[in-house]
């Protein structure tokens, strides 16, 4: 358009004034042969990538494809000269040297043009490659973090299974035969449960409620009267999406170091609660307490550690465990603080769109 309207204006001071349609029509057909061509240039950017200056086959591929997109723009621009503006190119009788003059003329604007169209056609290739890398990148994140589940629950299950072996060969020791085929009972139920989760990372709070309540029923028939359970979980949570298996590390510990610390009863207090826009897990038992210097950082227990890990690597920094003293009286309590999101809201987010 700029093209046919500087020769409309020009050929207005010389003898042979152009019509406007005539001045478009010797202008723009040449212009538009870049619409096949600009494909064409942006496939040769991608094969022949101009960035070192002695890539010597590339730069001589582009040269030879400028000078084929300039001589294509050459000869649509001679015969639309000779057709509509006649007297405007100084054409004689022979094409062949006018075809030559109008080609080297326009090589010059040729060669910005085609230059214009290879550095977009390679910025938009370098922004693909950019974003390929970050979705490699991001791939690769979510793989390691997948790993490092799989294998910190890998290392729960064990430990879990280990401690609750230990439990039984003690009860069979002291001939309590039937106490001990109760509690492989539940380890057997347990042990299903686990196997029917697979590498699962979330269960409902429901689900989470139910394994531990297996596991309780396991130590209260190791404890008998020493210990009791206090549950205090508002129905309404039962539906949170939670870590699998977060709380048992947390009660073991709180049964290891707070009840069989006592030589009275000990009780448990297990409670959860949402604040917000996050849900709180709390497991807090009426033992000894925290030793002095206690440090969660350096603390060498696998549940506490194993704990922390998983919720770091699920939520980052939302989601953390803490261990203090409680408000009111001695014993310990551990909180796990994390995202508050929902059975429900999961499925709504997955379902497909009516």
């Amino acid at each position: 358009m700029l093209s046919a309207l500087e020769t409309y204006f020009f050929s207005q001071s010389g003898p042979r004034p152009l019509e406007p349609w005539r001045a478009f029509l010797s202008q723009l057909p040449a212009w538009y042969i870049w619409v096949p061509a600009t494909p064409l240039v942006f496939h040769l950017a991608r094969r022949w990538r101009l960035g070192r200056p002695f890539q010597v086959r590339a730069w001589a591929g582009h040269l030879l494809a400028c000078l084929g997109v300039g001589g294509l723009f050459a000869l649509v621009y001679t015969v639309c000269q000779r057709a509509f503006a006649p007297g405007m190119g100084g054409n004689g009788p022979s094409f062949a040297p006018m075809l030559l003059r109008f080609w080297l003329g326009w090589l010059p604007m040729m060669a910005m043009t085609y230059a214009a169209v290879v550095g977009v056609a390679q910025s938009l290739a370098s922004q693909q490659r950019a974003r390929e890398k970050e979705r490699q990148a991001a791939a690769l994140a979510v793989e390691l973090s997948v790993a490092r589940l799989q294998a910190l629950q890998v290392q729960l299950h064990p430990h879990f299974l280990f401690n609750t072996l230990n439990a039984i060969v003690v009860l069979v020791r002291e001939q309590e035969t039937d106490t001990a085929a109760r509690m492989l009972v539940l380890l057997g139920d347990i042990l299903r449960g686990l196997l029917r989760q697979g590498a699962t990372q979330e269960v409902s709070l429901r689900e989470e409620v139910a394994v531990l309540s297996r596991y309780l029923e396991i130590q209260q028939l190791r404890f008998q009267d020493r210990l009791r359970v206090d549950w205090d979980v508002d129905e309404a949570l039962l539906d949170a999406r939670v870590p699998h298996l977060v709380l048992q590390p947390l009660v073991e510990n709180a049964i290891r170091h707070g009840v069989s610390a006592r030589s009275a009863a000990g009780v448990l207090h297990i409670r959860a609660r949402r604040q917000g826009a996050a849900l709180t897990l709390e497991v807090e038992d009426d033992g000894p307490g925290l030793p002095p210097g206690f440090d969660l950082e350096r603390s060498p227990g696998i549940g506490l550690s194993n704990t922390r890990a998983r919720l770091s690597q699920l939520y980052g920094d939302a989601g953390r465990v803490v261990v203090t003293p409680p408000r009111e009286g001695v014993g310990t309590v551990a909180t796990v603080t994390l995202p508050f999101h929902s059975v429900a809201a999961v499925a709504e987010v997955g379902a497909p769109r009516g």
